[in-house]
């Protein structure tokens, strides 16, 4: 299965040795997504954890280089050599919207748009401004790990209105949300749109009836977006507050370039779309109180560059992810192995449905970090619906990711 000229397995004990025995040049085909780099010695937490010659393909960054037009202007600010207290400048703002505006179709006020602290962490300073202790946040796994270990640390409590999985995919459960909501101690909802881990892009009907539910109970929906620059196949990603006119005033966005533009290593990346008033003034006075309000110069700097590029590298970057993830299908629907992969609407993460090897969920990782030697994340991290599961992170060269493959095919003795 791995392509001419791909690498080896990786010699046990190294962390990149797939990585640097490539070196840092491309491959055959051309495509800058090709080339493998050597992420040894980067403080890497990905590669990191491969400790005995494994592949890993867990923790959601890729092993691209970042767009050039953002890494030319973090050079460019670098090369200023003064680093002193920054204030945020104008086109910072006018730099989101007008993204949210050309790339998604959203014509959002610059009155609505602020700094956040990164997409979790500006996630929990809504848990902070909106509910309190022993509230109810409801949450729809499988989803991101993150979001009920933040409630509970915070001391609020998560509650589930699981996805109904049918015929291959997935859908909300409205129902259970209506009931969920009825609570009165239930203040917020967690959307996580796109869906991680099983890359849905939600339509604009579903996230109507969210906002009606949410409004009828007087409950605050935050819409995770970090995915939605990376929605694929010609699909549009859809803003939760553009849906409707209750979606605006029930909603806020959380969102950031960290995922598209490959920027996970410069925290604190991220910006809040809220177009109500009073809620927006509310969370950004939470954030200003806990001195969370000034970006660092890098940030303002790589978010400016990443909204102002032209999307010529950021959709090459898709159609590369679209054919990795046409890989990952092709190969299991060729090998009867009994997983079944989901191919996503969006995010460069692929969700397999292993249920019929009848594993044990410590079993199914044991399989395959042990014999396949790769480490994706494990499914049942993501709560109710994840066991049985596992989530493939293919933002990676091609030869890697058909490395990876041979090596699963390898495991189950093809």
């Amino acid at each position: 299965m791995a392509a001419a000229g791909a690498t080896a397995l990786l010699p046990a004990g190294t962390m990149g040795g797939l990585l640097s025995s490539c070196g840092e040049k491309p491959l055959s085909s051309g495509s800058p997504f090709d080339e493998v780099i050597d992420r040894g010695g980067t403080w890497s937490i990905k590669w990191g954890r491969a400790t005995n010659g494994e592949i890993p393909m867990w923790i959601a960054d890729m092993d691209f280089r970042t767009d050039p037009y953002v890494s030319a202007a973090l050079r460019s600010r670098l090369d200023r050599d003064v680093m002193g207290y920054t204030s945020t400048p104008a086109e910072f703002i006018e730099a989101i919207a007008s993204w949210e505006k050309n790339y998604h179709g959203y014509d959002v006020d610059k009155e609505w748009v602020g700094y956040a602290p990164g997409v979790i962490t500006g996630i929990n300073q809504a848990y902070l401004t909106f509910t309190s202790p022993g509230d109810k946040v409801i949450i729809q796994p499988p989803v991101y790990d993150h979001f009920k270990l933040y409630i509970e640390r915070l001391g609020r409590v998560a509650v589930d209105n699981p996805l109904i999985f049918e015929g291959g995919r997935y859908r909300m459960d409205f129902e259970g949300l209506e009931n969920l909501a009825d609570d009165p101690k239930a203040k917020m909802m967690v959307l996580c749109n796109p869906h991680n881990p099983c890359g849905i892009a939600w339509d604009r009907e579903s996230m109507r009836r969210v906002a009606d539910i949410c409004v009828r109970h007087g409950v605050i929906v935050v819409s995770d977006e970090i995915y939605g620059d990376v929605v694929l196949y010609g699909k549009k990603h859809t803003p939760f507050c553009s849906v409707s006119e209750t979606a605006s005033r029930v909603g806020m966005i959380i969102a950031g370039p960290t995922k598209a533009f490959n920027l996970a290593g410069i925290s604190c990346t991220g910006f809040c779309i809220i177009p109500d008033k009073d809620k927006r003034e509310r969370y950004i006075s939470t954030i200003r109180n806990a001195k969370l309000d000034e970006p660092s110069v890098f940030t303002i700097a790589a978010m400016i560059a990443a909204y102002r590029e032209d999307n010529t590298w950021l959709s090459s970057l898709k159609e590369y992810i679209e054919g990795n993830i046409e890989r990952v299908v092709s190969f299991f629907t060729e090998n009867d192995f009994g997983i079944k992969p989901l191919r996503p609407d969006a995010t460069f993460l692929v969700w397999l449905d292993c249920r019929s090897l009848g594993m044990p969920q410590d079993q199914l990782m044991s399989f395959f970090k042990e014999k396949a030697k790769i480490i994706p994340s494990d499914g049942s991290s993501y709560g109710t619906g994840g066991e049985g599961f596992v989530r493939l992170n293919v933002g990676c060269p091609r030869s890697v990711l058909d490395d990876a493959l041979s090596r699963i095919a390898g495991a189950f003795g093809k």
